[in-house]
């Protein structure tokens, strides 16, 4: 390999860098040269034409920097192809800040990072607003309490979301980051091309340098690229019209949003939920096809006073028996339990029946011969 030819790996390098960090070439060739120790790429140059030239190892080390960035480099998986196949709970970073450790998670352009009773939380937008969660039952003791601690934990998971919108710029053209000079860019999914760009969650309107800077995510409200459109035509017919969204200079990213939250399984005894407890204990007391029907069709009430009732039918249900299943869940729930019972509509002919044998099989098959020797069966055809 000639120098020549090395110096032109660094700068087609240098071409990947820049696509997938969204930046100039200028700037890309800076951040090559830094990876070799020198200042800046002149630097670089100047040592090139006293002699140097990168060996193999220089040019391993910067590929192995522009890969991280650019993982498709070469070739595929690309980005979305990794993070898609990548498990669920497999970190793509592990450490520890001040002696508490720490894993980050990636998954469809959003960065998790977590430790014991806090996470935080990075859209894949430039400019989402970071959010700091902390476990209700860690609020006093957590490490997010000392500021110092979230600056250095934001830090590592900004750098690591900055790693994952360039894996996400790589896989799309590079026109759809880098207005033209007519601030024209194309959207990275459907490919039409414009200088000017509307969003169907918000109906702002955006310049192409706006919404290429924020990774095609709404810069008012964050929506997803697949919300960015040419034109505004789902307000056609209508008198609404786009809101200008301003461009804000030098914008950074919003300040940390903290939680306080309880994430830990909530049972909530309900009027829904205790009836299906109830329902679930009513049939554990059914023994026979009858009383399972009338452990089904019961009419459960609760009220708010953590009283309940069951209203049984008398053909389904013997008025002799005792749900104890029931009125055990009842006591485990410390509700009162009253019971009931009425006669209503059997949904079959010969209620008895299904008292007789404790086989629903066999209980279908005695009806079945009761309908067809004295009355009629209607089968699904046959009301066709």
């Amino acid at each position: 390999m000639t120098k020549k030819t090395e110096i032109d790996q660094l700068k087609l390098l240098a071409k990947r860098f820049a696509h997938a960090t969204r930046s100039n070439h200028r700037d890309a060739l800076d951040a090559i040269a830094t990876t070799l120790s020198f200042p800046h790429w002149k630097a670089l140059t100047v040592e090139v034409g006293q002699g140097w030239m990168p060996s193999e190892d220089d040019l391993a080390k910067v590929d192995a920097f522009v890969r991280e960035y650019f993982p498709s480099l070469n070739g595929r998986p690309q980005f979305i192809e990794q993070s898609m196949s990548r498990p669920v709970g497999e970190p793509i970073k592990v450490g520890g800040i001040d002696g508490h450790a720490y894993q980050i998670f990636e998954f469809s352009g959003d960065i998790r990072m977590e430790g014991e009773g806090w996470r935080i939380l990075i859209g894949e937008a430039d400019f989402s607003q970071p959010l700091v969660e902390i476990e209700a039952t860690h609020k006093e003791t957590s490490p997010t309490n000392d500021r110092g601690f979230v600056e250095k934990a934001l830090s590592i998971a900004v750098g690591e979301a900055v790693i994952v919108r360039a894996g996400i710029a790589s896989d799309w053209p590079r026109r759809s980051t880098k207005p033209n000079a007519k601030g024209e860019v194309a959207h990275p999914i459907h490919g039409d091309m414009a200088a000017e760009w509307y969003c169907l969650h918000c109906d702002g309107k955006m310049t192409g340098t706006q919404i290429a800077g924020n990774l095609w995510h709404c810069p008012r409200c964050n929506a997803a690229p697949l919300d960015i459109f040419t034109s505004p035509w789902w307000l056609e017919g209508s008198r609404e019209k786009p809101t200008v969204i301003e461009n804000v200079k030098d914008r950074r990213q919003p300040e940390p949003e903290v939680k306080v939250l309880d994430t830990r399984p909530t049972l909530r005894l309900d009027e829904q939920s205790i009836s299906i407890l109830l329902r679930v204990a009513l049939l554990e007391d059914a023994n026979t096809p009858g009383e399972r029907l009338g452990a089904l069709l019961a009419k459960i009430s609760v009220d708010d006073e953590l009283g309940a009732w069951i209203t049984f039918d008398m053909d389904l249900w013997p008025e002799i028996k005792e749900p104890e299943a029931a009125i055990a869940v009842a006591d485990k729930l410390d509700m009162s339990l009253d019971l009931e019972v009425t006669c209503e509509t059997f949904p079959f002919a010969w209620p008895g029946l299904g008292q007789v044998t404790t086989s629903t099989s066999e209980y279908v098959q005695m009806m079945l011969d009761a309908y067809e020797e004295r009355g009629v069966v209607l089968r699904k055809k046959d009301d066709e």
